[in-house]
């Protein structure tokens, strides 16, 4: 007997090399293709009995190791790598493509990321105006620590999930925007101070004019981010996938910059695939993570954040960044557009 949660993960194994979208089988060829096709029908058919794992169960913090799943298939036999080293790894054995033998199919996180901007790169081209604003509607989960007068540990608080949305200016940062940070609920209007106007943003504060003046070179543009987080956080490489995982949930970019910060994450050590992601709203996707993050105080778990993406489409849908009291942290994007006024949904 084979473990019943194992066809489902062989399915979403093979799915993820294969998608129902151009992007991921770009870099297959036909006679490849049509067998992983075949494989994964055999696998469909099999029987599955009662007791298949939940999809909102949460993703634990802690990344674990690798984790092999060796399943018969028609005869053949599939070894499937989950969690290996920065390589989502299917070694194939028995009825392989084209003359048969082996097959040894690869999808690192390049690779995978180069799929994912290939998609961005498609999306259809915005035609912005000065006056308008971003509008981003996403659900999500957060927790709060609050100290203690005598410095031992704090108490954390975790968020309950709620709607937020938020309208953002394209091209000044010194007009208002608008947070509804509990929807239903009262709108409030934001502000960035201190700044000298008119201004078209950062880094920490992208408008859609700044991220279309960024370059689409990945590797000019991955330096660009290195410099202006130099010196942050807990390193180069954490700081800049946390300021690309910014820009790619709270923004809106060109299709080209959009594609060129995916290829840019690509670039970054310790970037690899996670094959089967959750999100907080209990839906599965593959998933991106910065491993080499490092514990924030003695006995908390290093924050690893994961961007998960939509399996057949390869865009973009939010981001974990592990658990707190057993519920998932993280947002999912539900809603992007550009609007002529604050306030107004599309």
């Amino acid at each position: 007997m084979f473990p019943r949660s194992s066809f489902s993960s062989a399915v979403s194994d093979i799915q993820s090399l294969l998608g129902d979208a151009d992007p991921a089988t770009a870099g297959l060829d036909d006679a490849t293709r049509a067998w992983l096709l075949d494989t994964r029908q055999a696998i469909s058919a099999q029987p599955r009995g009662p007791g298949r794992r939940r999809a909102g169960a949460p993703v634990p913090r802690r990344a674990r190791g690798p984790r092999w799943r060796v399943l018969a298939v028609a005869g053949a036999l599939v070894v499937a790598a989950g969690l290996a080293g920065g390589l989502l790894a299917a070694p194939l054995a028995g009825r392989g493509p084209a003359s048969g033998g082996h097959a040894k199919l690869r999808l690192t996180a390049a690779q995978f990321l180069n799929h994912a901007a290939a998609a961005a790169a498609r999306q259809p081209a915005l035609h912005v105006r000065d006056g308008q604003y971003m509008y981003i509607a996403s659900m999500e989960r957060w927790a709060s620590t609050f100290a203690t007068p005598g410095g031992g540990d704090g108490r954390t608080v975790v968020q309950p999930l709620h709607k937020r949305e938020i309208w953002l200016p394209v091209s000044n940062i010194c007009k208002p925007g608008l947070l509804r940070y509990s929807s239903p609920g009262p709108a409030r209007k934001i502000s960035v101070t201190g700044i000298s106007c008119p201004n078209r943003g950062d880094w920490g504060y992208p408008t859609y004019r700044f991220l279309q003046s960024l370059p689409t070179d990945p590797r000019t543009l991955l330096t660009m981010i290195y410099a202006a987080t130099e010196g942050r956080g807990q390193g180069p490489g954490r700081e800049a996938f946390a300021t690309i995982g910014d820009m790619l949930r709270e923004a809106i970019a060109p299709p080209a910059v959009s594609a060129a910060l995916y290829r840019a994450a690509a670039l970054i050590p310790g970037v690899r695939v996670i094959p089967h992601a959750t999100d907080i709203l209990g839906q599965s996707g593959i998933g991106v993570q910065f491993t080499r993050s490092k514990s924030p105080a003695p006995g908390v778990p290093p924050y690893r954040p994961t961007w998960i993406f939509n399996p057949s489409t390869l865009q973009w849908v939010g981001e974990t960044d592990g658990t707190v009291h057993g519920k998932v942290m993280g947002s999912v994007v539900l809603k992007r557009a550009i609007v002529d006024r604050l306030g107004q949904r599309p």
